[in-house]
């Protein structure tokens, strides 16, 4: 029976937590079970007051207050954003080299880096040399071909010796000196004709047989020591 007045007097201090309240334990006359209620008792019911003082009301958490940056270490300079790359400036070997692979993943690759063949010229350099003049030539059978640093000169073409009589003498020989008409290419198409020159040569070597391949091989680097002496690149 204890229990359970105790009981009902939690109920109603759980409903009364907000203020002060009265609590009226009624027992009638003819019932031995007390009850609780808000109102006095009936007449000719035992009443007893209980008074249920109110719970303190929680106080709210104050917020933390953000603590203020510590004052930079004396002698150090405060650090800087990263500036943004500038339009040719070269970028750093983790940002040309990481490379995303299927999956997501990023991997170093090598091929993506730049070379150093890429690299601006330097300014301070003595500039190069112009090529030499290099000529336009056809013979007399109306084919053409390149000549270097000047004209084509004349050759001796052989001509049929015949003697009196329709004989013709032994050890007779003659020969006709003909030039070939030649005009210098102008500097717009001297790069361009030079490496026409080295492809030539290129292509002899490749072919070359055994005891010409020395010979060849040295004509080619000739022609590529010209074009790496000036400003027209050697075909690749």
């Amino acid at each position: 029976m204890k229990n359970l007045i105790w009981l009902a007097l939690g109920l109603f201090a759980g409903n009364a937590v907000a203020d002060d309240g009265v609590i009226y334990r009624c027992t009638s006359s003819n019932s031995d079970v007390p009850t609780l209620q808000r109102t006095p008792c009936p007449g000719g019911s035992k009443q007893q007051v209980v008074r249920i003082p109110a719970a303190a009301s929680a106080s709210p958490t104050p917020a933390p207050v953000p603590s203020p940056p510590e004052p930079a270490a004396a002698g150090m300079p405060p650090a800087s954003a990263p500036s943004p790359r500038r339009p040719g400036e070269g970028r750093t070997i983790m940002e040309a080299g990481m490379v995303e692979r299927e999956g997501g993943d990023l991997i170093l690759d090598s091929a993506s880096l730049p070379r150093q063949a890429d690299a601006a010229p330097d300014s301070n350099a003595p500039p190069k040399p112009p090529l030499p003049p290099i000529f336009q030539c056809t013979d007399s059978q109306g084919g053409g071909y390149l000549h270097e640093y000047e004209a084509a000169p004349g050759r001796c073409e052989l001509m049929t010796v015949q003697g009196l009589g329709g004989a013709t003498p032994v050890n007779a020989a003659g020969c006709e000196v003909v030039r070939d008409r030649c005009e210098e290419l102008p500097d717009a198409q001297r790069c361009s004709s030079w490496q026409q020159r080295f492809r030539d040569a290129r292509g002899r070597e490749r072919f070359a047989s055994p005891e010409n391949r020395d010979k060849a091989r040295g004509e080619r680097e000739r022609l590529q020591g010209v074009l790496e002496a000036s400003n027209c690149p050697v075909p690749g």
